[in-house]
C-alpha cells in the first residue's frame, strides 16, 4: 500500500494543477537564457496572454519552465527580474513558475553555495522533462 501512496505521488507530481488540464488555451513559456531581457519578456508574454483570453472570455492555463542558465530567474539572490516575478504572481497567482531542479543543483555546485528558489516558484526534477509533458499534452510552446 505505501508503494501505490509513493508512485501515486510521482505520477501526480508530473501533472499539471487543478484546472490547467480543463483550461482551453494552455501555454508553456520555456525561458534558457539568463538575459533579463528575455525573462522580462516571458513575464510580459504571460500577462498579455492572460489579458488578452481574459477579454475574450476565455481561460488559459500558463507554465513558465527555466531551465539551464535561465533557473537563474527564480533564484532567490540571483534572479535578475525578481521585483517582475513577484507582481506577476501577485496578479496571476494561477501561472505555474517551474524552476529545472538539475540546473538548480548544477547551479549550486559550481558556485559551491545552496541556492534557494524564490516562494513563488516551484522545483521541478528536470525542466527538459517537463517541458516534454506539457507539450505531449497539446500545450503550445512559447520561447522568447
Amino acid at each position: 500500500m505505501r508503494a501505490l501512496i509513493v508512485i501515486l505521488g510521482i505520477l501526480l507530481a508530473g501533472t499539471s494543477p487543478g484546472r490547467a488540464q480543463d483550461a482551453p488555451h494552455r501555454l508553456l513559456i520555456h525561458v534558457d537564457s539568463p538575459d533579463a531581457d528575455v525573462m522580462t519578456e516571458a513575464l510580459h508574454n504571460a500577462a498579455n496572454v492572460i489579458d488578452t483570453i481574459r477579454k475574450q472570455r476565455g481561460t488559459v492555463a500558463i507554465e513558465i519552465v527555466a531551465n539551464g542558465p535561465g533557473t537563474s530567474m527564480f533564484i532567490d539572490a540571483l534572479s535578475p527580474v525578481k521585483p517582475e516575478v513577484q507582481r506577476l504572481h501577485a496578479a496571476y497567482p494561477e501561472v505555474v513558475m517551474s524552476a529545472c531542479g538539475i540546473s538548480l543543483t548544477h547551479t549550486a555546485a559550481s558556485m559551491k553555495k545552496q541556492l534557494t528558489v524564490m516562494p513563488e516558484a516551484r522545483v521541478v526534477p528536470s525542466g527538459a522533462v517537463r517541458i516534454m509533458q506539457l507539450e505531449e499534452q497539446h500545450w503550445a510552446y512559447l520561447k522568447p
